[in-house]
């Protein structure tokens, strides 16, 4: 059996690259921030992404304390403290006018940090609120991707090796829906949750994709579950008439994508509490998972793809959290290939390669792709020539 190291024992797939975009957008940085002293840091500008070499933000503004001590200067953004000085920062000069070392993660403070430099640990603001995933942060647009253009080192060693390709993509895949899994295992050990209400807002939250989807979410709070079964003849006005007061992200979309034919679909499918049977599933055997396809399809209320992929991102994760079962299927319907699903797979596999003998025939392999681009593919100082995607596979005998 093939295994990654990566995708093998990881806990978490959020990257650096998240927590860079989410210092960066004010739409996504908490509002109340605090240094790990416990005096408020009011950011007046995050600074200018920096591209090239030394601190990830140059000229950032911030006010710090009660009364209001401007710092100006470069920002460093880390997973955890220890990275500071792992990276050798203390003693490069290039990092010597960093006023703000922000961290995900929890840690002692680098004791290099340059004088009067204060520390965010940034991650407990964020994940305060339940239903963050770092799958709603679209890494493409920060600022932009820079990927080679020569052949990637994952292509020399998995084009003429589907095998392998294939369960690395299986195991990327159940890394991706198992770290869902745990979100939702949290939010449902939060006293007083009502699970029905947590299943309608994480749907909606799919349905509106990843462009809309905190307006979908915050429309299932304006418009909670209980309102839909209780006024099923009026839940297609009330989500429509919520929908006029969220500001959407405009992009071109088919008509059926259009933010408000979803918000009907979703009024026709929680309305009649055709949902509720798809929050009890526990079997994902193709004939089952064609069935709860059916149910989501019905009276046109989505594709298939878009069924699929909310049986990927919704329904599976739930089933694993709530240990209807053990962990996720090695085959899920697949849903529709995207643009950074297809550019992983050429640079992996190669632009003449076929789809369909390789991923397309498969949710969790969709998955996996979808993970692989985030973690690898969308850095932005892209270490893929480090071969640190193809060095972690080893091959050991078959059980």
């Amino acid at each position: 059996m093939i295994r990654c190291q990566l995708y093998g024992n990881r806990q978490e797939s959020l990257t650096e690259r998240h927590v860079q975009s989410i210092w960066y957008d004010k739409s996504m940085r908490p509002d109340s921030l605090y240094t790990r002293n416990g005096a408020p840091v009011r950011v007046i500008h995050p600074g200018s992404w920096n591209l090239g070499p030394g601190p990830d933000f140059k000229d950032a503004v911030l006010e710090v304390g009660t009364d209001r001590r401007r710092l100006k200067g470069d920002v460093e953004i880390h997973l955890n403290p220890r990275d500071w000085d792992a990276h050798g920062h203390g003693t490069d000069p290039a990092y010597g006018n960093v006023i703000c070392h922000v961290t995900w993660s929890c840690g002692p403070c680098p004791a290099t940090l340059p004088p009067n430099a204060v520390s965010i640990w940034i991650g407990r603001f964020v994940t305060s609120n339940y239903a963050f995933s770092p799958d709603q942060i679209d890494l493409s647009a920060y600022p932009f991707a820079r990927l080679p253009v020569e052949e990637r080192p994952c292509w020399e060693e998995l084009h003429e090796n589907p095998d392998m390709a294939k369960e690395l993509l299986s195991q990327a895949g159940a890394h991706r829906l198992n770290a869902k899994a745990r979100r939702l295992a949290a939010a449902m050990a939060q006293q007083g949750v009502d699970l029905d209400q947590l299943f309608y807002e994480e749907t909606m939250s799919a349905l509106g994709y990843r462009w809309n989807s905190k307006g979908f979410r915050h429309i299932a709070r304006l418009v909670p579950l209980t309102q839909l079964l209780s006024e099923p003849e009026s839940a297609e006005n009330a989500l429509m008439y919520a929908g006029q007061f969220v500001s959407w992200n405009k992009i071109p979309t088919r008509p059926r994508n259009n933010p408000f034919a979803r918000l009907g679909a979703a009024a026709r499918l929680f309305a009649c509490e055709n949902a509720a049977t798809l929050r009890n599933a526990s079997d994902f055997s193709k004939k089952e998972c064609s069935e709860m396809i059916k149910r989501l399809t019905a009276g046109h209320l989505m594709g298939k793809g878009r069924a699929a992929a909310i049986l990927a991102n919704v329904v599976t994760p739930w089933a694993i959290a709530a240990r209807h079962i053990p962990a996720a299927p090695d085959w899920l319907p697949p849903e529709d290939i995207s643009e950074p699903v297809r550019l992983t797979a050429f640079r992996m596999f190669g632009r003449d390669h076929n789809p369909s003998a390789w991923y397309a025939g498969n949710g969790i392999h969709i998955q996996g792709l979808i993970q692989i681009h985030r973690d690898f593919c969308l850095q932005v100082h892209p270490d893929c020539g480090e071969r640190r995607l193809t060095e972690s596979l080893k091959i050991r005998p078959s059980a």
